[in-house]
C-alpha cells in the first residue's frame, strides 16, 4: 500500500484527525479571542490517550559528561525488562531499535560514573531522542574513597575548543529546538539564545545577530569549527534543516573559532547521520510563503554522507516590496579509513532572489524612495576537513574552504545593474599535543585570501585583494579540581589592491582616490587568560580574560572620511554553573567590557559625488559595558513538560566630552522563556521574548534625531500532532508574533506582525 492510501485510510478510522484540523483552521482564520479558544482546544486534546499500535520503534540519543558536556563512548545503555540494548559510539551516540510503543526504563552505566535511569516514551515506527548526562562518581568503602575520575576535555579529539573558562558562556540550540521553534533559517533559530538580538532591516544586508551588544563587528561564523568571511549576508537565508546544532560563544572572547574571536562566535554543526533516513518537509502559510525540503542521509561501516534539497519563498506584506525566494542544495560526507584519520567534507549552494523591504516614516525619505533588488542572489560554500590522530598524546586537523558570491544588484528607480562578484579560500591548520597527562598545548595557523575583482557592495567598482595569515597558540592545564588556559592570536592583512573607502586624508570622492597596493596593515593581537574550579555537588566556577584588538571592516570610514582607528576591548567573564540529574541546569553569568576606540555607527552617511553611493560613516569612543546573565533549563518533568527561561541584563556607557553617560543605543534588558508540552503524539510549545526601550539614528530622517526602538514582547506559539500508526509523520501549526506587535528593532523596517505557517514533516 503506498504513502498516500495509507494516509487516506488512517484520516478515515480516526476521527481525531478531523478535531485537529478543525483546530488548525480556527486558529488560522478566527480573531484574537477565538484564537484563545482554539489553543485551550489543543490543550484539551492532549489529555486524551491513544491507543499502542503493534509497530515497533525505537530509541536514539547521545551520553554525555553531565558537567563539561564532552560525548562519551562505550557507555552501555540498557532497556529495562527487556533483552536489547546499545553501546556509545565514539560521538557518544547511540540507537536501540526493535522496541513496541510504550513506556521503558533505560539505563546508562559506565566506570566512573552514576548510574542513570529514566522513562523514555516509545513510539510507533519512529526514534525516540533523548540524551543522557552522567556525573562522575564518588564511594565510600569503609575508610577508603573510591572516586572515579571522569574524563577531561579531550582536545586532542577536538583540538578547536574554546578555552573551559567560557563555558558559562557558551550556548547551544539543538536540532530539537530548532524544530520545535518552528526556525527555517540560522538567524531564527538564534532567537532565545541570552542576550541575544536580531536586528533586521531592508538594506544589504537583512539581519544581524548579536549578543550583549556586541557590534561592528558582528559575531563571526563558523561551519564545523571552520571559520567564514563576509558570511554576514547569509544566515537569513541560510537553511536550518540540515544543522545538528548551533553553538554559540556569547563572549567576547573567543579565540580559537574566529579571528574576530573578540565580538564572539556561532558555530554551525551539520548533521551527521548514523542510519539511513529520508526525510520530507513540506509548509505553507502567510504573505503565500512556502518551505520545502528533502533531505537523506546514511552511514555504511566507516563512511556516512548527507544531503538534501530545499526551495523557501515568501511574497512579503502588499506594497512592502519584500518577496524574496531561495534554492539551497547541501551535501556533506565523513570517511573513516583507519580508527586514527578522518575525513570530511561539506558543501553548499544557494540561488536565488531578495527584494530589498522599503522603509517607512520615521526614516530618512530615500530609504523610503529605495527599490532595489538583488537578483539573483548566488552563493556557493565548500570546506574540506583531514582529522589525523598518529598516538593518543597528539593530532593534527587541517581545514580547507572555499567561498563564492556572485549577488547582482538592481536599482530599479536609477535603472541600474551591478554585479558584485567576491570570493575567497584558505587553509587552518590545527596541532594539539599533550605536553604532559596534565597539560595540553594546541598551536596553528590559518591564511585567508579574498579577492573582489570589481568591488563589493558600496565599494563596487573598485578592486580588493588581501590576504590575510594568523597565528594563534592555547595552552590547558590541569591541578587538581583547577584548570588553567592561557592563549595569544596574532593576525596581519597585506593588501595587494584596495581602493574601497581607505582615501586616507583625503576628502575628495573616493573614485578620484588611488588605491592601495602592496602594503602591510599594523598586526591585531588578543591575548587570553581563565581558569575554572570544579566543586563538589557538580558545581562549577569560572574566571577568564581577554584583551585585544579589532580591527574595524575593511572598507569603513570614520566621519573625517579616514579609516576608523583599531579598537582596543578588555573583558572579564565570571561564571557558575549548577547541573542537576535528567539535564536540569543553571548557569550565571556575569561579565564585563572595556572598549577603547570603539567602533561604532556614527548616524552620518556620505554620498560619492561621482557614482551616487551612499556610504555609512563610524566613528571612535571610549566605552564600558558590564551586565549578568542568569539561565536555568529543566530535563523532561514527568516525561511530560520541560521549560527554560533567561534573563539578561546590561548598563552600557559612553564617554562623551569627558563625561560618561548611559549608551541608549543597547537594551538594558532581554529575556526569553518558553515551556514545553508532550502527550500520546501531541506537542505544544510557546516561546516568549521581551526587549526593552532602546535608540538609534540609523536610516532614520536626520531633522527627526534618534527614535525609539525595543520595549517589546512577544509570543510565538508551535503545536503539532504525531500520528499514529506512523510516529514520523508530524502535522504542525506554527503561529509567530502571536500578539501581533508591530515592533522595530531598526528605525523604518518594523516586523511584520502575525504570521501562521501550517506544515508537515515525514521521517522514513
Amino acid at each position: 500500500m503506498d504513502i498516500f492510501t495509507r494516509t487516506a485510510c488512517f484520516i478515515k478510522m480516526d476521527k481525531r484527525f478531523h478535531l485537529i484540523v478543525s483546530t488548525f483552521l480556527n486558529i488560522c482564520f478566527l480573531n484574537s479571542w477565538k484564537l484563545s479558544m482554539a489553543v485551550t482546544g489543543i490543550m484539551m486534546v492532549l489529555a486524551q490517550p491513544l491507543s499502542a499500535q503493534d509497530a515497533e520503534g525505537g530509541i536514539k540519543g547521545m551520553v554525555r559528561d553531565a558537567v563539561s558536556m564532552i560525548p562519551l563512548d562505550r557507555v552501555n545503555i540498557i532497556v529495562l525488562e527487556t533483552t536489547v540494548g546499545a553501546v556509545s559510539d565514539n560521538n557518544g551516540r547511540f540507537t536501540v531499535s526493535g522496541l513496541k510503543p510504550g513506556e521503558y526504563y533505560i539505563r546508562a552505566s559506565m566506570v566512573g560514573y552514576e548510574s542513570l535511569q529514566m522513562p523514555v516514551q516509545v513510539a510507533t515506527d519512529s526514534f525516540t531522542r533523548i540524551d543522557l548526562d552522567l556525573r562522575h562518581a564518588s564511594i565510600l568503602l569503609d575508610s577508603v574513597r573510591i572516586t572515579g575520575k571522569r574524563p577531561e576535555r579531550d582536545l586532542i579529539a577536538i583540538p578547536i575548543l574554546e578555552p573551559r573558562g567560557l563555558d558559562a558562556a557558551h550556548s547551544t540550540v539543538t536540532v530539537d529546538e530548532i524544530r520545535t521553534q518552528g526556525s527555517r533559517t540560522i538567524i531564527e533559530a538564534l532567537k532565545y539564545v541570552p542576550g541575544g538580538l536580531i536586528e533586521t532591516r531592508g538594506r544589504k544586508v537583512k539581519q544581524f545577530f548579536s549578543v550583549r551588544g556586541q557590534k561592528y563587528p558582528y559575531p563571526d561564523y563558523a561551519i564545523n569549527g571552520i571559520w567564514q568571511k563576509e558570511f554576514h549576508e547569509l544566515p537569513y537565508f541560510f537553511s536550518s534543516s540540515e544543522i545538528e546544532s548551533i553553538e554559540i560563544i556569547r563572549s567576547s572572547a573567543a579565540l580559537l573559532s574566529g579571528l574576530s574571536g573578540l565580538a564572539g562566535v556561532i558555530d554551525l554543526q551539520t548533521r551527521e547521520y548514523d542510519s539511513l533516513e529520508t526525510a520530507l518537509e513540506l509548509e505553507y502559510g502567510s504573505f503565500e510563503s512556502f518551505h520545502g525540503q528533502l533531505s537523506n542521509g546514511g552511514k555504511f561501516g566507516g563512511f556516512s554522507y548527507a544531503a538534501g534539497a530545499g526551495y523557501d519563498r515568501s511574497g512579503g506584506p502588499d506594497g512592502m516590496h519584500a518577496a524574496e525566494k531561495m534554492m539551497n542544495i547541501h551535501g556533506r560526507f565523513k570517511w573513516e579509513p583507519v580508527s586514527s584519520l578522518s575525513i570530511a567534507g561539506n558543501v553548499f549552494h544557494m540561488n536565488g532572489m531578495r527584494q530589498l523591504t522599503k522603509a517607512v516614516p520615521p526614516a530618512d525619505q530615500r530609504y523610503i524612495d529605495f527599490i532595489q533588488t538583488y537578483d539573483p542572489l548566488i552563493t556557493t560554500l565548500a570546506n574540506l576537513k583531514t582529522y589525523y590522530r598518529p598516538a593518543t598524546w597528539a593530532s593534527t586537523e587541517l581545514q580547507l574552504f572555499y567561498a563564492g558570491r556572485k549577488p547582482v544588484f538592481i536599482d530599479e528607480v536609477k535603472e541600474t545593474l551591478t554585479k558584485e562578484h567576491d570570493f575567497e579560500w584558505g587553509l587552518n591548520l590545527i596541532q594539539s599535543l599533550a605536553v604532559s597527562p596534565s597539560n595540553t598545548l594546541r598551536f596553528g595557523g590559518l591564511y585567508n585570501h579574498w579577492l573582489a575583482p570589481d568591488g563589493k557592495r558600496f565599494y563596487a567598482g573598485r578592486r580588493c585583494d588581501t590576504e590575510t595569515i594568523s597565528f594563534v597558540a592555547a595552552d590547558e592545564h590541569r591541578l587538581g579540581p583547577a584548570v588553567f588556559d592561557a592563549g595569544i592570536r596574532w593576525t596581519r592583512t597585506f593588501l595587494n589592491e584596495y581602493g574601497a573607502f581607505n582615501i586616507e586624508g583625503s576628502d575628495g570622492a573616493f573614485r578620484n582616490v588611488d588605491p592601495i597596493t602592496d602594503e602591510w596593515q599594523s598586526p591585531v593581537i588578543q591575548v587570553n587568560a581563565g581558569v575554572t574550579l570544579d566543586l563538589k555537588n557538580e558545581v562549577i566556577l569560572h574566571l577568564h580574560a581577554a584583551f585585544g584588538q579589532i580591527k574595524p571592516r575593511e572598507g569603513s570610514l570614520d566621519t573625517a572620511l579616514n579609516v576608523p582607528a583599531n579598537e582596543s576591548r578588555l573583558k572579564f567573564d565570571l561564571g557558575m554553573i549548577k547541573s542537576w540529574k535528567r539535564g536540569s541546569r543553571l548557569v550565571l553569568s556575569p561579565f564585563y567590557v572595556r572598549q577603547v576606540n570603539a567602533i561604532v555607527y556614527s548616524g552620518q552617511t556620505y554620498q560619492d559625488p561621482v557614482s551616487g553611493k551612499i556610504m555609512e560613516l563610524y566613528e571612535n569612543r571610549d566605552q564600558d559595558q558590564y551586565g549578568i546573565e542568569f539561565e536555568t533549563r529543566t530535563g523532561s518533568m514527568l516525561n511530560l513538560l520541560s521549560f527554560f527561561y533567561n534573563i539578561t541584563l546590561m548598563n552600557s556607557s559612553v564617554l562623551t566630552g569627558g563625561e560618561r553617560i548611559r549608551d541608549r543605543e543597547h537594551p538594558e534588558l532581554i529575556t526569553n522563556g518558553g515551556i514545553f508540552l508532550a502527550r500520546s503524539g501531541f506537542d505544544l510549545n510557546l516561546f516568549c521574548k521581551y526587549v526593552s526601550g532602546f535608540e538609534n539614528e540609523r536610516f532614520a530622517d536626520p531633522a527627526l534625531g534618534p527614535q525609539p526602538l525595543g520595549d517589546y514582547f512577544t509570543m510565538d506559539l508551535t503545536g503539532g500532532y504525531t500520528f499514529d500508526p506512523w510516529r514520523s509523520l508530524r502535522v504542525y501549526l506554527n503561529i509567530i508574533n502571536l500578539t501581533n506587535r508591530k515592533y522595530s528593532t531598526v528605525v523604518g523596517y518594523p516586523d511584520f506582525g502575525r504570521r501562521i505557517k501550517i506544515g508537515a514533516r515525514l521521517v522514513i
